[in-house]
C-alpha cells in the first residue's frame, strides 16, 4: 500500500486527513522497520515537522484500529509499529527484541514445509509468514560489553 491508498483509507474509515496523520503515514512509508512513537517523533523532528509525542501515539492507535498498521511489542523498547502491506504478508524476517530493527530474510525458507503442511492436513494455505526474534549483532556486541566487568587496579 502506498501513501496516497492509506490516506484514502483513513479517510473511507470516516477520519479526517489531520496533518498529524498525514507526516505519520508518511514516516511509515519511508521506512520498512519497526518504529516506536519515539522513532517517529525523532525523524519528524529531524525533518523540522513538529507533531506531538501523544498526537503521534494517537495516529498509531487510530492506524492499528482500522488494521493499517501492526504492532509488536518488544522487550525493552515498548510498541513499535510497522504498515501492513501485501508485500509484507509474505514476508520472512529477523527482529531485533532489544533495538526493533528488522531484516527481512529474502527467499521464502519453509515454502516446502508449508506444501507439506497442506497436503498433511488439507488447508489450502493463502499465506504465512516466519519472524524469528533475538538479538541483532549491534545488541549483541552492547550487552557483550554491559556484562564484562570494569578493571579494577
Amino acid at each position: 500500500m502506498n501513501y496516497e491508498e492509506i490516506l484514502r483509507d483513513i479517510q473511507q474509515q470516516g477520519y479526517r486527513l489531520t496533518s498529524a496523520r498525514k507526516h505519520v503515514v508518511e514516516v511509515l512509508c519511508q521506512n520498512s522497520e519497526y518504529l516506536g512513537a519515539y522513532d517517529i517523533h525523532h525523524i519528524l523532528e529531524q525533518a523540522n515537522i513538529h507533531v506531538g509525542i501523544v498526537s503521534i501515539y494517537r495516529v498509531l492507535e487510530m492506524l492499528s484500529s482500522i488494521n493499517l498498521i501492526e504492532k509488536e511489542e518488544f522487550r525493552s523498547g515498548g510498541e513499535r509499529f510497522c504498515l501492513v502491506s501485501s508485500a509484507k504478508q509474505h514476508a520472512h524476517q529477523l527482529i531485533c527484541t532489544k533495538c526493533g530493527q528488522s531484516k527481512e530474510l529474502g527467499d521464502c525458507p519453509i515454502r516446502n514445509l508449508a506444501q507439506t503442511i497442506e497436503s498433511q492436513s488439507g488447508y489450502r494455505i493463502r499465506n504465512h509468514w516466519l519472524r524469528f526474534f533475538g538479538l541483532c549483532p549491534h545488541c549483541q556486541a552492547e550487552e557483550l560489553k554491559e556484562e564484562d566487568p570494569p578493571s579494577v587496579f
